[in-house]
Protein backbone atom coordinates (compact mmCIF):
# COMPACT_ATOMS: atom_id res chain seq x y z
CA UNK A 1 0.00 0.00 0.00
CA UNK A 2 1.39 3.36 -0.99
CA UNK A 3 -0.68 5.43 1.41
CA UNK A 4 -0.47 5.06 5.16
CA UNK A 5 -2.74 6.57 7.77
CA UNK A 6 -1.36 8.54 10.68
CA UNK A 7 -2.86 10.35 13.64
CA UNK A 8 -1.47 13.59 15.00
CA UNK A 9 -3.09 15.49 17.87
CA UNK A 10 -6.55 14.03 17.17
CA UNK A 11 -6.35 15.06 13.51
CA UNK A 12 -6.10 12.39 10.82
CA UNK A 13 -3.75 12.53 7.87
CA UNK A 14 -2.68 10.37 4.96
CA UNK A 15 1.05 9.83 4.81
CA UNK A 16 2.85 9.30 1.51
CA UNK A 17 6.09 7.62 2.58
CA UNK A 18 9.29 7.98 0.55
CA UNK A 19 7.99 11.09 -1.21
CA UNK A 20 9.98 13.73 0.67
CA UNK A 21 12.08 16.26 -1.18
CA UNK A 22 15.83 15.68 -1.29
CA UNK A 23 16.67 18.63 0.98
CA UNK A 24 13.56 18.47 3.16
CA UNK A 25 12.79 15.39 5.24
CA UNK A 26 9.32 16.69 6.12
CA UNK A 27 6.81 13.89 5.49
CA UNK A 28 4.40 14.37 2.61
CA UNK A 29 0.91 14.25 4.06
CA UNK A 30 -2.65 15.03 3.03
CA UNK A 31 -5.62 15.78 5.24
CA UNK A 32 -7.79 12.69 5.63
CA UNK A 33 -10.89 14.91 5.57
CA UNK A 34 -10.49 15.48 1.85
CA UNK A 35 -12.69 13.43 -0.44
CA UNK A 36 -11.04 11.16 -3.00
CA UNK A 37 -11.16 13.81 -5.72
CA UNK A 38 -9.49 16.40 -3.52
CA UNK A 39 -6.81 13.86 -2.55
CA UNK A 40 -6.17 13.04 -6.23
CA UNK A 41 -5.97 16.71 -7.18
CA UNK A 42 -3.46 17.41 -4.42
CA UNK A 43 -1.39 14.32 -5.20
CA UNK A 44 -1.36 15.02 -8.94
CA UNK A 45 -0.35 18.63 -8.26
CA UNK A 46 2.52 17.45 -6.08
CA UNK A 47 3.50 14.89 -8.74
CA UNK A 48 3.64 17.60 -11.42
CA UNK A 49 5.63 19.95 -9.19
CA UNK A 50 8.19 17.25 -8.39
CA UNK A 51 8.43 16.22 -12.04
CA UNK A 52 8.62 19.71 -13.53
CA UNK A 53 10.21 21.86 -10.83
CA UNK A 54 12.35 19.38 -8.90
CA UNK A 55 13.24 17.13 -11.85
CA UNK A 56 12.56 13.89 -10.00
CA UNK A 57 13.48 10.71 -11.90
CA UNK A 58 10.90 8.00 -12.58
CA UNK A 59 11.90 5.98 -9.51
CA UNK A 60 11.02 8.90 -7.24
CA UNK A 61 7.71 9.63 -9.00
CA UNK A 62 6.41 6.07 -8.92
CA UNK A 63 5.05 6.19 -5.34
CA UNK A 64 3.00 9.25 -6.23
CA UNK A 65 1.47 7.52 -9.23
CA UNK A 66 0.85 4.51 -7.00
CA UNK A 67 -1.12 6.73 -4.66
CA UNK A 68 -3.23 7.92 -7.59
CA UNK A 69 -3.76 4.33 -8.75
CA UNK A 70 -5.16 3.50 -5.31
CA UNK A 71 -7.65 6.36 -5.64
CA UNK A 72 -8.89 5.49 -9.15
CA UNK A 73 -11.64 3.01 -8.15
CA UNK A 74 -13.13 5.59 -5.77
CA UNK A 75 -12.81 8.41 -8.29
CA UNK A 76 -14.57 6.35 -10.93
CA UNK A 77 -17.30 5.33 -8.51
CA UNK A 78 -18.00 8.63 -6.75
CA UNK A 79 -16.57 11.42 -8.91
CA UNK A 80 -17.08 10.39 -12.51
CA UNK A 81 -20.00 12.61 -13.46
CA UNK A 82 -19.25 14.95 -16.34
CA UNK A 83 -17.10 17.85 -15.15
CA UNK A 84 -18.06 20.95 -17.15
CA UNK A 85 -14.56 22.41 -16.91
CA UNK A 86 -12.83 19.30 -18.22
CA UNK A 87 -15.61 17.82 -20.37
CA UNK A 88 -14.95 14.39 -18.88
CA UNK A 89 -15.62 12.59 -15.61
CA UNK A 90 -12.80 13.12 -13.13
CA UNK A 91 -12.36 9.38 -12.60
CA UNK A 92 -11.76 8.97 -16.32
CA UNK A 93 -9.55 12.08 -16.37
CA UNK A 94 -7.28 10.73 -13.63
CA UNK A 95 -7.20 7.25 -15.19
CA UNK A 96 -5.93 8.89 -18.38
CA UNK A 97 -3.49 11.07 -16.45
CA UNK A 98 -1.98 8.05 -14.68
CA UNK A 99 -1.81 6.01 -17.91
CA UNK A 100 -0.08 8.84 -19.76
CA UNK A 101 2.43 9.50 -16.97
CA UNK A 102 3.22 5.79 -16.66
CA UNK A 103 3.83 5.66 -20.41
CA UNK A 104 6.10 8.73 -20.21
CA UNK A 105 8.10 7.18 -17.36
CA UNK A 106 8.33 3.76 -18.98
CA UNK A 107 6.52 1.95 -16.17
CA UNK A 108 3.51 -0.33 -16.33
CA UNK A 109 0.59 -0.36 -13.91
CA UNK A 110 1.55 -3.84 -12.57
CA UNK A 111 5.11 -2.62 -11.96
CA UNK A 112 3.83 0.36 -9.97
CA UNK A 113 1.45 -1.83 -7.98
CA UNK A 114 4.35 -4.21 -7.20
CA UNK A 115 6.65 -1.35 -6.15
CA UNK A 116 8.01 -1.56 -2.63
CA UNK A 117 9.84 1.16 -0.74
CA UNK A 118 13.62 0.97 -0.74
CA UNK A 119 15.16 -0.81 2.22
CA UNK A 120 16.47 1.59 4.81
CA UNK A 121 20.01 1.00 6.00
CA UNK A 122 20.28 0.74 9.74
CA UNK A 123 23.48 1.93 11.31
CA UNK A 124 24.27 0.46 14.69
CA UNK A 125 26.59 1.90 17.31
CA UNK A 126 27.29 5.26 15.73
Amino acid sequence: MIQAACLLKEERFILYPHCQRANDATPVIAWAGWNHLQQAQALAGFFLAMRDQEGWPAERLVPLLGGLLELLPWLQQWHNELDPGFGIGMGDYFAGFVAEELRNLGWSEPEVRAWTPPQSVRRWGA
